[in-house]
């Protein structure tokens, strides 16, 4: 995140450093300014059971920012590039990846605001006749238009769209209305005959939105020419200043997840309406003003057609056309294309006209209480799935507004493992504030989001949690994901599904896709009784929704399908869907649907034979998938009260690949099935790295049951890959080690503090405590790195294969362990332990615990001190000096404990 300020070439060169040492491969670059306090900071965040509470805390209500100590600068400006061209020659030094966002929340920039959002607005005027109108029709709105029509148009860019006459009454046909817009004159002069009658002049303006954002106005999504212009005066410019060295750095563009409104017109509109459609919509136009005209089911219609025609705009020349644009520059295009904001366009078609999807999902925040408020990764993911697009789904991850460096690795895990298990398989980190000083702690900040940069206190320890990212990243982009059905949506229009929300119909157990109508049309087959896609997915059964219509060249696609060998589950639609099939259309359609359903009743007939497949209406997926002989893909048994367990699976060859995740602190130890038979498990640790067969484990009826225990917040991958015969079994009582307590480490520590940050040099605790508790201000107050010191002896255990484990208790919040001179790991989850086995000697071993806490404790302190004794600097200032301090440093106890590895092998 740019602060809208200027820089240095040191502090860009800085932070690109420390990404490539922390194992971060590149980074998106947003101008964003830095924001500002809001409503969101009065609320702390506490997990009750299952359940996240936002509390207000009123030591949190005087929140503030302050400005940024440096000039500010526009985005696009001439040093602006100078600074960017920079940022692309240090990363091809560095061989980062580089990628510039288009705008902020959308495709925006200096442009004009004919090239802006647009939306259609109409004036009315009564006439009578027969009668000669000849004059001016009105330019401002009446104020008893339709809502969204009374508003004046912007008086720097207006554009004329058409001019019909309609009868002042209701229910009239399409045929009444009268085309007026050949008779106006550029003016607004109007010279027409009035029939006898009452009638009604409605005049249709084209007009901005005026939608902006600090980059300028949002480019028209449903315009080609406008995003072109877009182009011109942004990415065209600083392309074409970019030397060589330089121009090898830049990999792509981003564009962020809509945020530019509703656009409800373009230029072209009617032109593409009429191609698309296969009619006039101007004879239609007084639907769109809410005008009652023709019956219910024709309006819906009409409305169908134009929201469609929206969406396939934005799709083409929005998403579409800037993947051109790109591939024309060689860049690769990244975009959040699935929203979450965006409810006027297909999402699924969207995703599609992009390179690497995007999406995004946030760490729990007041902002966004419901976990359904949180993660938007699943629509991308489908997308990928349907499309065959690239495996990569990259999501904007752990963005938030409140909590200000209050997360920590463990507790950023559980929201990370959810969106893995909702199919997203790289992580973008929301947010890397570019602070233009080098001297500042924490630094000047983006306030929104998870901070993840050089100021936060545990900077040094970030490439642990890097790695478990990247290890289930990477296995997560491997093959194809596994999915028993697919939902057929229609259009998609506004329609997503943010997270994995388990069908009803489809039940625990089973995964799924959903579809929209391009998929269905132009990428659907049948293969040996599953609908397929040319990419590799394969479905055992199409499930269509209830109470929807539907096209009637998707209803052909369907009975094509199920005539195939296709089995599709769901009632008739509930009609034809638009207008450009005509009367004859309907005719086609209503026979169609009665030779299809025909005979069933969803009650005592379900199910009928149709060429070589099967059409199910009134039984659910679920049944329909179990009938076959189509047990779930995954089952856990024994999850506690308190616990959730989340799961995906994706095959690659012949591995089967399944991520299992415990979302809650609560220890679990449950029995998981897998619809895998004849393939040894094995259990592969993100966390550690450690990959080791399962010894626990039986084959039963085409599954393997296997035992797996998961401590707070934990997660596996079972993976199947080596054939075994299908009756062997693990005969071992668990796939895990018992654990036998050696001694704990009791008496005093010796720890050091950093003075340079108020802590002391040198001091011994006579027992392990919090810091908060302890009389000194330099430790009561201290953020930042500590660390402990301890000797110790231990009389090793005889019994041969045994582990030794150091357990460090209740640690704040990260911390790493060395032990005679060997570096042990960094250890950020819970339990806090690490193995010492090869470093622990009999006597005299020499311990050292580095533990890293949480900024807000220095904060809170140095809310009370002057500007000048103050130990901190950064624009954001949540915390007053009333506010409660942050449990922190190692508190325990620590303890050694025996593993003993005496499993049996399998049986």
């Amino acid at each position: 995140m740019w602060l809208h300020t200027d820089t240095t070439p040191a502090a860009i060169t800085r932070d690109l450093e420390q990404m490539k040492a922390k194992g971060i491969a590149g980074f998106l670059l947003y101008d964003a300014g830095a924001g500002h306090a809001s409503r969101e900071y009065q609320y702390k965040t506490i997990l009750v059971g299952k359940e996240f509470q936002y509390v207000r805390a009123d030591d949190c209500t005087n929140a503030y920012d302050t400005p940024i100590p440096a000039k500010p600068l526009a985005t696009w400006s001439p040093r602006w590039r100078e600074l960017i061209r920079y940022v692309a020659k240090e990363s091809a030094r560095l061989d980062l990846k580089f990628c510039l966002t288009m705008g902020l929340s959308a495709v925006s920039g200096p442009i004009t605001e004919e090239y802006g959002n647009q939306k259609l607005i109409w004036t009315e005027k009564a006439v009578s006749g027969p009668a000669t109108f000849d004059g001016i029709l009105p330019e401002t709105p009446s104020v008893n238009a339709p809502e969204g029509a009374n508003q004046p148009p912007t008086p720097h860019y207006r554009r004329d769209v058409a001019v019909v006459a309609i009868p002042d009454t209701t229910d009239f046909p399409a045929s009444q209305v009268i085309d007026l817009t050949s008779k106006m004159d550029a003016s607004g002069h109007l010279h027409w005959d009035v029939p006898e009658g009452k009638w009604k002049i409605l005049r249709y303006f084209q007009v901005p939105t005026g939608t902006r954002n600090s980059w300028g106005y949002f480019t028209d999504g449903l315009s080609a020419e406008a995003l072109d212009k877009t182009w011109e005066v942004t990415m065209a410019p600083l392309l074409k200043e970019m030397s060589p060295e330089e121009r090898k750095g830049i990999i792509g563009v981003e564009e962020d997840s809509w945020e530019g409104g509703a656009t409800a017109w373009t230029k072209n509109f009617l032109e593409e309406f009429k191609q698309r459609r296969g009619y006039d919509l101007t004879p239609c136009l007084p639907v769109l003003a809410g005008v009652k005209m023709a019956d219910e089911a024709t309006r819906q219609r009409i409305h169908r057609d134009y929201d469609l025609t929206i969406s396939d705009l934005m799709a083409e020349n929005n998403y579409g056309h800037l993947q051109k644009l790109c591939q024309e520059n060689g860049l690769m295009f990244y975009s959040e294309a699935a929203g979450p904001h965006l409810v006027q366009s297909d999402l699924l078609k969207n995703i599609s006209r992009v390179d690497v999807a995007m999406a995004e999902f946030w760490y729990p925040s007041a902002h966004r209480r419901t976990p359904e408020d949180r993660f938007f990764a699943r629509v991308a993911a489908n997308a990928t799935h349907i499309y065959g697009l690239s495996p990569i789904n990259m999501d904007e991850a752990f963005t938030s507004m409140g909590p200000e460096w209050e997360e920590t690795p463990f507790t950023m895990k559980p929201v990370a493992d959810q969106a893995f298990c909702d199919g997203i398989n790289r992580i973008c980190f929301h947010n890397f504030s570019h602070s233009p000083s080098l001297t500042a702690k924490p630094g000047y900040v983006y306030l929104p989001g998870t901070h993840y940069e050089p100021g936060i206190t545990w900077w040094e320890q970030t490439p642990a949690f890097n790695t478990y990212l990247a290890r289930c990243s990477f296995l997560l982009q491997q093959g194809k994901f596994v999915a028993d059905a697919i939902f057929y949506h229609g259009d998609n229009i506004g329609k997503g599904e943010p997270m994995k929300i388990i069908p009803p119909t489809l039940g625990e157990g089973y995964d799924h896709d959903n579809c929209n109508s391009e998929v269905l049309l132009k990428r659907m087959g049948v293969r040996d009784g599953h609908i397929v896609l040319p990419d590799g997915m394969s479905y055992c059964v199409m499930v269509l929704p209830d109470q929807q219509p539907m096209p009637l060249e998707d209803l052909k696609k369907v009975a094509a399908l199920v005539e195939a060998g296709a089995t599709v589950v769901g009632p008739p639609p509930t009609g034809i869907s638009g207008m450009s099939a005509g009367s004859d259309g309907e005719k086609v359609f209503d026979a169609l649907t009665a030779r299809l359903w025909g005979g069933m009743d969803g009650t005592n007939v379900t199910s009928k034979k149709l060429g070589a497949g099967r059409l199910v209406w009134g039984q659910t997926a679920r049944q329909v998938l179990e009938g076959a002989d189509a047990p779930p893909d995954f089952e856990a048994k024994g999850v506690s009260n308190d616990g959730t367990i989340d799961w995906i699976h994706r095959q690659a060859g012949d591995a089967e690949i399944y991520y299992v995740a415990s979302r809650w602190e609560h220890p679990e130890k449950i029995d998981c099935a897998f619809r895998v038979a004849g393939k040894q498990p094995e259990l592969w640790n993100p966390v550690t790295g450690e990959i080791r067969d399962a010894t626990a484990f039986h084959q039963e009826a085409g599954r393997c049951v296997v035992p797996l225990d998961f401590d707070p917040c934990g997660s596996v991958f079972v993976i199947f890959r080596k054939p075994i015969p299908a009756t062997l079994s693990g005969k071992a009582p668990s796939n895990y080690p018992a654990t036998r307590l050696l001694t704990a480490l009791s008496g005093a520590w010796t720890v050091n503090f950093d003075p340079k940050w108020g802590g002391p040099e040198k001091v011994v605790f006579d027992t392990l405590t919090d810091w908060t508790n302890r009389p000194e201000a330099g430790i009561k107050f201290y953020s930042g790195t500590a660390v402990y010191h301890k000797k110790f002896d231990l009389m090793l255990p005889s019994r041969g294969g045994a582990r030794i484990l150091l357990d460090l208790g209740e640690v704040h919040e990260v911390a790493s362990v060395r032990l005679n001179g060997h570096n042990l790991g960094v250890v950020w989850t819970k339990p806090a332990r690490v193995d010492i086995t090869e470093a622990v000697k009999d006597s005299d071993n020499d311990l050292e615990v580095t533990v890293v806490n949480l900024w807000p404790n220095r904060l809170i302190g140095d809310e009370s001190l002057p500007k000048e004794s103050r130990f901190t600097e950064t624009n954001m200032h949540k915390f007053g000096p009333a506010s409660p301090l942050l449990p922190s440093g190692l508190i325990g106890p620590v303890r050694l404990f025996a593993e003993e590895m005496n499993f049996s092998k399998a049986q």
